[in-house]
């Protein structure tokens, strides 16, 4: 290939990344990342931070590579460096673009707390509507411009993938375009706002910011599974937001019934308005889908390419469109129209990301050794010796808070250890995280494991 402008090149990468990296990967370390420079044979990419500059650099680099010699068709290396926002490329802003960019800064909610921003693309006008998932998406509408008054709350169910974060966001946006306050929170933030709060002594101040707004979203509600005191924090929560009818729209991978363990109290509220589940979509949606990609892209797919792409294995959404972001950049970097030739060629030998695994404590504890090199019959015995104990320690931590594993049941799966000496370790990874860059790196090569299919 010989284009090597580098901003386009790396968009091409992350076309080829989108479908082979596992999802909470790519998001945390390769979405805000941007072709900054090509130095000799080596492609500079900018990241937002340091420690993603790191982490992509000693533990991703390896796939990186191979993505960009494959789409290159060349031996490149590639390096990592923090790139402010005032030193990425600039680009030229459309109207439409700028008006987007406004309508995601972030805005405050209750007194000096500011929310997550919602992400500009994701709006009703660009979510394919198909059988699949008529109904998450009138209900969505519905939560948005009528809230509160028909179906409170709202619970959307699916597989990664399929779209339930895009209507979450477009339920704040349409709610935000309607003058009402709109929270957006994923889990695992909430659950880390309510710890800091009761371990500060700022209860009072994260129950007044979480009543304030007319619609609360939360995503990736299964990660409440087995954090009993954030469970009761949140059914109070809900109790007050419900009763002076305020909107509560939630998506999760599962169905409330299937929450375990989650209180009953909780899991009634969730189960009073409206479920709505959204399914994988057929090649109609499917192909809907990518035409109206492409034309965001602003990209010419003839039909027969586009039915290529859409009859691909993979049941995703996010595999779509990444997919077609790969032919896209692809087209571009060469000079190409895009052919069925020139898909055959920007996907050869590309497979689509494996469906997410189901993780035991087993794996989660084998995948523990692997990473620190030592064995998981050492994990599970009494050495106290300082990698063995680091291990234990995160996999403790990793089947508590992203498995909801009772107490029990990992102290069971770790040698027959008392439930209060897994609960005391967790705690202590827990309270180490913000302040200790080693431990979140190696935190975040774990789950980096554990979301990607064992070969």
């Amino acid at each position: 290939m010989s284009a090597r402008e580098p901003r386009k090149l790396w968009e091409a990468v992350l076309g080829d990344l989108q479908v082979q990296v596992a999802r909470p990967s790519y998001d945390t370390f390769l979405k805000q990342t941007v072709g900054i420079a090509m130095a000799d044979d080596c492609l500079v990419v900018g990241a937002p931070s340091a420690f993603a500059a790191e982490y992509l650099g000693k533990r991703m680099k390896g796939v990186v590579q191979r993505a960009l010699e494959r789409v290159s068709r060349e031996p490149l290396d590639v390096r990592f460096e923090v790139t402010t926002s005032s030193a990425a490329p600039a680009q030229a802003q459309e109207p439409e673009e700028a008006t987007e960019r406004a309508l995601a800064a972030p805005r405050v909610v209750g007194s000096g707390a500011a929310q997550l921003p919602l992400d500009p693309r994701y709006v009703f006008g660009r979510f394919t509507v198909g059988a699949s998932n008529e109904l998450a998406v009138a209900a969505a509408k519905s939560a948005a411009e009528q809230p509160g008054e028909r179906y409170n709350p709202v619970f959307l169910y699916s597989p990664p993938g399929l779209g339930k974060t895009h209507l979450l966001h477009a339920v704040g946006h349409r709610a935000r375009e309607r003058g009402l306050q709109a929270l957006y929170v994923s889990s695992d933030r909430f659950v880390t706002e309510f710890v800091t709060s009761i371990r500060e002594g700022k209860a009072a101040e994260f129950r007044e910011r979480y009543r304030r707004p007319d619609v609360l979203l939360m995503d990736d509600v299964q990660f409440l599974s087995g954090k009993e005191q954030t469970q009761e924090g949140l059914f109070h929560i809900f109790n007050e937001l419900h009763h002076s009818g305020r909107q509560v729209v939630l998506a999760c991978d599962r169905p409330p019934r299937a929450l375990k363990p989650l209180d009953d109290r909780l899991r009634s509220r969730f189960e009073w308005g409206l479920i709505a589940d959204i399914q994988p979509p057929d090649l109609e949606t499917r192909m809907a889908i990518l035409r109206s990609k492409a034309a965001t892209l602003g990209v010419a797919v003839p039909a027969e390419a586009l039915e290529a792409l859409g009859r691909r294995e993979g049941r995703s959404v996010r595999e779509l469109e990444g997919s077609l972001n790969r032919v896209s950049a692809y087209a571009d970097l060469t000079g190409q129209p895009v052919t069925m030739a020139l898909v055959e060629q920007a996907l050869g030998g590309l497979e689509p990301s494996p469906e997410p695994v189901v993780h035991t404590a087993d794996g989660v504890i084998e995948q523990a050794a692997r990473l620190f090199g030592t064995t998981a019959a050492a994990i599970r015995s009494p050495k106290r010796e300082r990698i063995v104990s680091h291990a234990r320690h995160l996999a403790m931590y990793v089947m508590r808070e992203d498995m909801g594993l009772a107490l029990t049941e990992i102290g069971r799966a770790l040698g027959g250890r008392d439930h209060s000496t897994v609960f005391q370790a967790v705690a202590k990874v827990a309270s180490r995280l913000q302040g200790d860059a080693t431990l979140q790196r190696d935190l975040a090569a774990l789950r980096a494991r554990l979301g990607a299919r064992a070969a």
